[in-house]
Parts: C-alpha cells; structure tokens; sequence
C-alpha cells in the first residue's frame, strides 16, 4: 500500500472510497473503512462503474464492512453515468483523504492517473490483488 501524499487541501471531512471495479471493493473497503475509524470521521464510498449484478456484490461486501465497523457512518454514491475521473476528483475537494485500487484496465488506469493529478487530499493507491 502506497502511503498518504500530500495532499493540497482537505485535511477534514470524510474519507473517500473510490470503487473502480467490483474486484477490488473489498480490499478499498478495508482500508478506507480503517482509516475512517481511526480518524473518526465518515466514509463516503463513490462507485462509477458497475452492471446491476456489480451493484448487488457492491451492496454487499458494503454491508459486511459496515457490520464490522459500526461506529462508522457511511453514505454511497454509485455514479454510473459520470466519467470516474470527474466524480472521484470532484469528491477528493471535501474528503481528508481517498482511497483506490491500482487499475486494472487501460480505463481504470486512466482514471487513476488523473485524480492522483488533481486530488485535493492525500491520495492512497492499493496495490493490485495479482
């Protein structure tokens, strides 16, 4: 796991759960979830891709993480419709930090690379599960 960067702004407000693939949920979820603990604070997840199916697998291994922290407030956002870049970025300016998967596709890639650009808090990139 990458250590927190700098970030340029939002060292208050939630932290961020960027979900780019349903595959890598899990372990985003984990991390953000701990985080969010440990700096009481809430999680905001934002999830920009999914088919319905995706979206039933999302729900829950979201519901599991949240059994095991429960003192953790949550709000999700799915954002299908949006280019991820745009929605993550734009969530990056009220959150005190984000957490992503490394990519796993060209797309996911392209994605990553430009909120790692222009995020507004400390950023926070998985390693890949393979």
């Amino acid at each position: 796991m990458s250590r927190p960067e700098a970030g340029r702004a939002g060292t208050t407000g939630p932290v961020l759960a960027g979900i780019l693939a349903v595959t890598s949920a899990e372990d985003v979820l984990r991390v953000a979830f701990d985080e969010a603990e440990r700096r009481t604070v809430p999680l905001r997840v934002v999830a920009s891709v999914l088919s319905e199916g995706d979206r039933l697998v999302l729900g829950d291994v979201l519901e599991c993480w949240s059994g095991k922290y429960p003192g953790v407030s949550v709000s999700t956002s799915v954002r299908g419709d949006l280019d991820p870049a745009i929605c993550l970025t734009a969530a990056t300016r009220t959150c005190c930090l984000a957490v992503l998967s490394a990519p796993g596709d060209a797309r996911t890639a392209a994605a990553v690379a430009a909120v790692a650009r222009r995020a507004s808090c400390p950023l926070v990139v998985l390693p890949s599960a393979d």
